[in-house]
């Protein structure tokens, strides 16, 4: 809490790294809301539609792939403890799984996945994450950006096995996302609502 009472750099840099995963997660979770939930407004889910369901599964799939990645900058960083980084680690590992899924929903849909892009093109840097502090606030930002992206999600896709398997994951990066907040000393659930 001092940190924020406190202007200067310090809470500057603090409040842009926990935002960093927010900004980039939640803009993309906003295009997946925005572009298609007023298509489903529009029109009626129809079942057999998958053109759009592999575009959302690529959209979550690349994010999936970015919070590996965003997991793997915040361990390089070293400013985790052991039962942190065992967390993060448990966590990277359940985004790998995501994307394997995803992935393979993507390919029985006849389209073709999206790929990991090389870890510098994310521009995560471990260096601006070697305060543990720092570094827990980066991933909870990203967890946040994960389950408001899968909740757009959701409701968007014409295939509601789909739609239910999203959800699923849904459920997981609330979780990832309440047991971060908890680990920092914040309520875990810090609303009603998610959205």
């Amino acid at each position: 809490m001092a940190d924020r009472a406190q202007p200067g750099f310090g809470a500057s840099r603090r409040h842009i790294i926990a935002g960093a995963g927010r900004l980039t997660i939640g803009a993309a979770a906003l295009g997946i809301v925005a572009g298609c939930t007023t298509m489903a407004a529009v029109e009626p889910k129809r079942a057999g539609d998958g053109r759009d369901d592999v575009a959302l599964l690529n959209n979550v799939l690349g994010l999936e792939y970015e919070a590996v990645a965003a997991y793997e900058a915040a361990l390089a960083g070293g400013a985790l403890s052991d039962k942190m980084a065992a967390l993060a680690h448990a966590f990277q590992d359940d985004h790998a799984r995501h994307a394997a899924a995803l992935a393979r929903a993507v390919i029985r849909l006849q389209g073709k996945p999206v790929g990991a892009r090389p870890a510098f093109e994310y521009s995560f840097s471990p260096a601006a994450l070697t305060d543990a502090d720092d570094a827990m606030r980066f991933l909870v930002g990203f967890e946040q950006g994960l389950a408001l992206a899968h909740l757009g999600a959701v409701p968007a896709f014409a295939d509601n096995a789909l739609a239910k398997g999203a959800a699923g994951i849904l459920g997981v990066e609330a979780m990832h996302w309440s047991s971060l907040r908890s680990a920092l000393g914040e309520a875990p659930v810090p609303a009603p609502f998610l959205g």
